[in-house]
């Protein structure tokens, strides 16, 4: 087997449990909006008016690298294994999707320790410490859970967790409209210069929050009639979370003096809680930990299915992609969690948001490499057409996107990177061409 001869498994679990429209709607809305919105007030408040600028350009950014993945998916099934390596080969497809799934486990434990940060307005305890940890790990737990029951049950999930992790983003917003409408007067922004550095380190920030645009892509191979739902469920879906984004975002930055959310482990429920009461404060902790749940929930499935596809490619050992009775790709997901907590237990440390910064441009970079290389694959590909213009914009944001998250998480990223190919070394000697015709496969439900 050649590395331009690729075999993607393109159903591994039956139509009956794939993901249907509404479904593969809230896999972008519910990546996107997730850990990250509850947190950009706390991560944005020193930029001031740079983070008004970054959100600009992040959305026309985002959007643009969207379209490039719509009209990829519109066109080739499978995936974007299948879109890099029809433009490409096999060895461009898994250093992108080995960096790309990376990318997803460390998300995992950035959002597993935004839940424990949410839920520490509410308990102290797991704010910090081992409590933190504790509380992380948890949740990777109850995630792998989940996914293990099948992408249904995901899918099911991501619906519910969806519409409850939007009432606050909306709650804030209302919360503005009234104060003007009464006249009283809203916070200042940071005073801070706008500069060039500022705009784009606060963008680099703001790329964590909307990184997920992409769930729609990355779980073709478990949705139903992907041509036509995922380019639709992804070019609405960013359009509509980046709106909502900017909107409550700043509305938080104008009910909370910018030197208290800066300290905030849970800037939304600091906002609103002086506003309606310290019990409405828990409620938007707790629905802020719901929010970065269903995120991971995503997150961990996408992580899986990517290393089924690199599997099936003989990229990764035969264990990734292994299914249970239901089509699962349970191998996945247990190794994936399982580096999730881990990765938990490693970044231990009195100050959760520091860790969470960390985390989340290593995170992101790795993303980026997804993006970057399917904004080619697109111009390559020549699916465009007379909006190729639009790819090229995308393709020059995550290169802006690189240089503004710093040379430590540069160096982080780059290091993860290159880890991948010694293992796929290794997968490939390890599993001769002939196994992987023979990788287990779910069985039909």
């Amino acid at each position: 087997m050649s590395d331009t001869d690729v075999t993607i498994d393109t159903q591994p679990e039956p139509p009956s449990r794939m993901l249907g429209k509404w479904m593969s709607g809230a896999m972008v809305v519910g990546t996107m909006v997730g850990s990250g919105i509850y947190l950009l007030p706390t991560t944005l408040a020193p930029f001031g008016p740079n983070m008004v600028l970054a959100f600009v350009l992040t959305g026309l950014g985002t959007m643009c690298l969207a379209f490039a993945m719509a009209r990829l998916a519109a066109r080739i099934p499978g995936g974007p294994f299948a879109y890099i390596a029809n433009a490409f080969d096999e060895r461009t497809a898994f250093l992108t999707l080995w960096c790309y799934t990376l990318s997803q486990v460390t998300a995992v434990s950035g959002v597993a320790i935004a839940v424990a940060g949410a839920l520490g307005h509410v308990f102290p305890a797991a704010q910090a410490g081992m409590g933190l940890t504790l509380t992380a790990i948890v949740a990777i737990l109850a995630l792998l859970l989940v996914n293990l029951r099948g992408t249904r049950s995901a899918g099911v999930l991501q619906v519910v967790t969806t519409l409850i992790k939007l009432s606050p983003l909306i709650a804030v917003v209302l919360l503005v409209a009234g104060r003007g409408a009464t006249g009283q007067p809203l916070e200042a922004l940071s005073p801070t210069p706008v500069t060039l550095s500022g705009v784009t380190a606060a963008a680099a920030l703001i790329l964590f929050s909307l990184t997920g645009f992409e769930a729609a892509v990355m779980t073709a191979n478990v949705t139903k009639d992907s041509t036509s739902t995922v380019p639709r469920a992804t070019i609405t879906g960013t359009g509509f979370t980046a709106i909502i984004y900017l909107l409550a975002t700043v509305a938080v930055l104008w009910l909370l003096p910018s030197a208290v959310a800066m300290k905030s482990g849970a800037p939304f429920a600091d906002a609103i809680a002086p506003l309606l009461g310290a019990a409405a404060g828990a409620l938007v902790a707790v629905i802020a930990a719901i929010s970065a749940f269903g995120t991971g929930n995503a997150l961990l499935l996408i992580a899986a299915e990517s290393a089924r596809a690199m599997a099936s490619a003989r990229d990764l050992p035969a264990v990734f992609g292994r299914a249970n009775r239901i089509g699962a790709p349970a191998g996945a997901l247990v190794i994936c969690a399982g580096l999730s907590a881990l990765l938990v237990l490693a970044s231990v440390s009195k100050d959760f948001v520091s860790v969470y910064v960390l985390i989340t441009l290593v995170s992101t970079l790795l993303s980026l490499v997804l993006y970057a290389v399917v904004a080619v694959a697109a111009l390559k590909l020549k699916v465009a057409g007379q909006w190729t213009w639009v790819v090229v914009v995308g393709l020059l944001y995550t290169v802006a996107m690189f240089v503004g998250a710093g040379a430590d998480a540069l160096l982080w990223s780059i290091a993860l990177a290159l880890a991948g190919f010694p293992v796929r070394a290794l997968s490939r000697r390890l599993r001769p061409p002939a196994d992987a015709a023979a990788a287990p496969r779910g069985p039909a439900a």
